[in-house]
């Protein structure tokens, strides 16, 4: 049975297509830690990464990880079956990118890392979360810098908290990191490292959500990509894929929703002249919850950037979520034509 999951700004910025700024050599040969460092990087108080469950409710503060998602160089990913909450929405050019919450648990390979957008600091903001990147568009540097958010900007920590694993010259999907690396480097920075936030309200003894059927979910993100979860009646788990196929993982492993969550957010062009855009993530909007085979409606309210992110039901209470269970937030667009059978 598949276990459960527990738990700056630099000085110059330099622009490309999908990622900000290097303070690194580019052409340089990629650094992959020696089994000693990576030995060493683990060594934040866990004695076993294979036994070890996350557990959200430690006052360990969470990283939150960007991780690419441009396309089959992207993949396969590592570590995102040891996140306990993964956000995905989209970034320019249909292509989603993905943000894992890594909480109470060693991770000793998280990848390929990518740079931030703005509208994804909402979403930091939740966890109140150490945020690990790869660079940044302009209003992500802006509003990094403006929130005071605790980056990690992997472009200016290569190669000693970050490491690349290039296949070919001039690869950008190759940046990758580790918990016990991210630690270093926060301490390293001089940022709190505990914290009393949790994204959601979270309980043992959350409530069991009657509903519509839903065995198979598929979110046509575009014609070339779409995610689909299959409901797996043995495992009580959504089972992901990437368009026909398994989502791939480094370790092999099948990654598995517990449950999910569907935000429906505006998305249009941002208007810098570029091909990035705006995602509506304040306000208020409709949802979905899925669970054990079952769908219900949610409306969710976000009041400010900074403000906690509320789902809730149609009986106006707030969404409990299951803390064992791993969760996907797909944040998309209503225009976009979900299926849930």
């Amino acid at each position: 049975m598949r276990k459960l999951f527990a738990l700056i700004l630099i000085s110059a910025l330099l622009l490309s297509a999908c990622t900000a700024g290097n303070v690194s050599d580019p052409t340089e040969e990629a650094t992959i830690p020696t089994e000693e460092a990576t030995v060493e990087a683990a060594e934040d108080g866990t004695e076993s990464v294979e036994e070890e469950t996350y557990n959200i409710f430690t006052d360990e503060r969470p990283y939150a990880v960007m991780i690419d998602n441009d396309g089959n160089s992207s993949r396969p990913h590592a570590g995102l079956e040891d996140a306990y909450l993964i956000y995905e929405m989209y970034v320019e050019g249909k292509a989603t990118r993905l943000m894992a919450i890594f909480k109470g648990v060693t991770v000793q390979k998280i990848g390929p890392v990518r740079s931030s957008r703005h509208y994804f600091l909402d979403y930091v903001f939740d966890n109140d979360a150490l945020y690990s990147h790869a660079g940044y568009s302009p209003l992500a540097l802006e509003q990094i810098s403006s929130f005071g958010v605790a980056s990690l900007n992997g472009l200016s920590y290569e190669p000693k908290y970050y490491w690349r694993e290039r296949k070919y010259k001039g690869d950008y999907h190759s940046l990758y990191t580790s918990t016990g690396n991210l630690s270093k480097l926060a301490s390293t920075l001089g940022y709190k490292q505990t914290t009393d936030t949790l994204p959601f309200a979270f309980s043992t003894d959350a409530s069991v959500y009657e509903g519509e059927s839903a065995v198979d979910i598929t979110i046509p993100y575009a014609d070339f990509y779409y995610v689909k979860y299959k409901y797996n009646e043995e495992t009580k788990l959504y089972e992901r894929f990437i368009n026909s196929d398994y989502h791939p993982t480094q370790s092999g492993a099948k990654l598995a929703a517990g449950q999910i969550i569907i935000q429906f957010a505006k998305s249009y062009p941002l208007g810098d002249g570029t091909a990035r855009i705006q995602l509506e993530t304040t306000g208020s909007g409709k949802g979905i919850y899925i669970k054990d085979g079952m769908q219900v409606p949610l409306t969710w309210k976000k009041s400010s950037r900074t403000a906690k992110l509320k789902f809730y039901t149609k009986d106006g209470k707030e969404l409990v979520l299951d803390p064992t269970a791993q969760t996907y937030v797909q944040v998309m667009p209503e225009t976009l034509n979900l299926k849930i059978k």
